[in-house]
């Protein structure tokens, strides 16, 4: 096995202490002064991706989806970084990809609480799609 940072080789069920308590390095991202610079958009699923929500396994099989809305998030997934947000419980997360993959949603993170971001798109923040 080796060092996922350094790639030094490492016994089984070991790790390189030194790199895992140095900071891994990035390139900050410079944008051209008129270029589009994406945001992350936090989506909230019940109510906001579906019409209604779901507490159950069985809810979620049966729990329609609000194209317009759905189709709206596809688009802006293209140059943006999408999280969709829930309050369910943590037991559904596969009922809720489940979800998510039957209905054509995209997305690039899932969580199951809310979070810091540029843009809330929640039943509670924008009501109409074309807010977006």
């Amino acid at each position: 096995m080796k060092c996922p940072i350094c790639n030094k080789q490492l016994e089984p069920q070991t790790y390189h202490p030194k790199c895992m308590d140095d900071p891994i390095p990035y390139e900050p991202v410079h944008y051209a002064e008129n270029a589009y610079k994406p945001k992350v958009y936090s989506v909230d699923l019940d109510n906001t991706l579906s019409v209604g929500s779901a507490w159950t396994c069985d809810e979620c099989e049966t729990l329609e989806p609000r194209q317009d809305a759905i189709d709206k998030i596809n688009e802006l997934y293209e140059h943006n970084f999408i999280v969709i947000h829930t309050a369910r419980r943590h037991g559904l997360y596969g009922s809720t990809i489940k979800w998510l993959e039957r209905n054509g949603v995209r997305y690039h993170a899932l969580r199951f609480e809310k979070m810091p971001c540029d843009i809330i798109f929640d039943l509670d923040a924008i009501n109409k799609v074309e807010d977006l």
